[in-house]
């Protein structure tokens, strides 16, 4: 459960990261 939440949240930050301001 802990590792599905963990690449959850990995992949929102990755994508707002990758995402341009």
């Amino acid at each position: 459960m802990y590792i599905f939440i963990t690449h959850f949240f990995t992949e929102y930050v990755i994508l707002k990261y990758l995402l341009p301001k």
